[in-house]
């Protein structure tokens, strides 16, 4: 029997500039396969709570599935949790439906058990729900709904579907930035000691056609008036090279849409920048995560801050905007580590900066072990509250004042992050596109 169903994207954060919801776009691209009629709702473009108040009160849905995206900044300096948010928009579902709810989104599966206990909802989806919310619309159509309340997506069932942008809501993404996303793989092999990935993906890499990434770039240009795409992978330059091969197939299309996407500085050479350049890449974003190699250690990165260099040399020799994100803090984060990697943070002449200052503290990663070894939290702490990773051996260490005092005065350091987000909006309001960082370091290249 076909149900009525409806996707609710949650999300409220828009640091530091509105995304569009991907994932969403991609079970709305599985549920198209289904005889189920679905209608997604964003609380960002739809106008907030009234928008969803006015679509509750008109129409009648039997599964309603609410995706979670973040459930904070994971910015200590704007420490601000998303929790209040989403209980409101529940707790308005509640109010005004019937409609079993699901709940799930990346910030969901980080930490689900939790969540169902503080919003109540029937049901939650950990990982990729292409496969799991179409079968639970499916039983709830046969009047069989599951009697259990969790289910989890095994990485390995992942499926590519086509994703589909909805037409109500893409034209708010394009208008603060012109920019819309894409996914080439899911999936980390790393195990850097404070990142979800692997949990929500697997730690196995599940590549997407090239061709159909090239189609859907091309797509989302024509048909929905994109001018800058984001892949959105944890790492776009794997070690197979499946990334060369997506360049490949865009600079075959003729790609002239510009691009940016999240790199890991390793494993590049200067003949990936000239194919990168040619496809399209107009900026490119690097977890350098650590300022020095004790500290990029303590986090199990893989590399060394000589690699961090050597890409950022390469980027600048290619003409090409770079920015490292750094968090200070860390494991093993001393005097002596702090300011090696400050002193660090000057080699990057020619790139922005992104500085944090401590790290989120994530159930289930190795940091949380950390954390409650080093005493930083005990083990029965809840970690739905943002909640921060800092080195025991900063004590005494105003770390705050430290990276100021390193940035101040200097337009491509920013610290904190969250001083640009104001900025950044006028700036999208005025018409310009992308992530807007780049414009400051194109003139220092030149």
């Amino acid at each position: 029997m076909t149900i009525d169903c409806l996707i609710v994207s949650a999300n409220q954060v828009v640091t530091p500039y509105p995304v569009y919801p991907l994932g969403v776009a991609h079970l709305l691209g599985a549920m198209a396969e289904t005889s189920h009629r679905v209608t997604h709702f964003d609380i960002l473009a739809g106008g907030g709570l009234d928008g969803l108040r006015e679509l509750l009160t008109k129409n009648r849905f039997d599964l309603i599935g609410v995706s979670i995206r973040n459930i904070d900044t994971v910015d200590s300096s704007v420490s601000d949790g998303c929790l209040v948010e989403i209980k409101e928009t529940i707790q308005l579902i509640r109010s005004l439906s019937s409609a079993k709810i699901a709940l799930g989104g990346p910030g969901f599966s980080i930490m689900p058990e939790d969540l169902m206990n503080a919003f109540g909802a029937d049901y939650g989806v950990v990982g990729a729900g292409e496969i799991l919310l179409p079968w639970l619309a499916d039983q709830i159509g046969m009047g069989k709904p599951p009697a259990e309340w969790l289910f989890v997506s095994k990485p390995d069932e992942a499926v590519w579907v086509k994703p589909v942008f909805s037409e109500q809501v893409a034209p708010y993404y394009l208008e603060h930035g012109g920019m819309l996303n894409v996914q080439t793989k899911r999936g980390c092999p790393y195990r850097c000691t404070y990142c979800t990935y692997p949990q929500i993906e697997g730690s196995t890499i599940y590549y997407r056609d090239p061709e159909e990434v090239a189609d859907e770039v091309d797509r989302l240009t024509r048909m929905h008036g994109a001018r800058y795409i984001f892949f959105t992978d944890g790492v776009f330059n794997d070690a197979k090279g499946h990334f060369r091969l997506v360049a490949e197939a865009l600079l075959r299309r003729g790609n002239k849409t510009p691009w940016c996407a999240f790199f890991r500085p390793q494993g590049l050479e200067q003949e990936d920048f000239d194919l990168l350049k040619d496809s399209g890449m107009s900026a490119m974003e690097l977890g350098t995560d650590a300022g020095c190699d004790k500290t990029l250690a303590a986090m199990d990165k893989g590399f060394v801050f000589d690699d961090v260099l050597r890409i950022d040399k390469m980027a600048s020799d290619a003409q090409m905007p770079c920015a490292h994100f750094v968090m200070f803090g860390g494991p093993d984060e001393d005097r002596q580590t702090l300011n090696e990697g400050l002193a660090n943070m000057d080699k990057l002449e020619k790139s922005m900066v992104f500085a944090f200052a401590g790290i989120r503290i994530l159930p289930g990663t190795k940091l949380h072990a950390q954390a409650i070894a080093d005493g930083v939290i005990s083990a029965d702490q809840l970690l739905l509250e943002p909640t921060y990773y800092f080195s025991p051996k900063l004590k005494g260490i105003d770390l705050d004042k430290e990276i100021t005092e390193a940035f101040d005065g200097r337009m491509n350091r920013v610290y904190p992050c969250s001083h640009m987000t104001k900025q950044l909006a006028m700036l999208h309001d005025m018409g310009h596109i992308g992530p807007l960082w780049d414009s400051l370091v194109r003139s220092r290249l030149k």
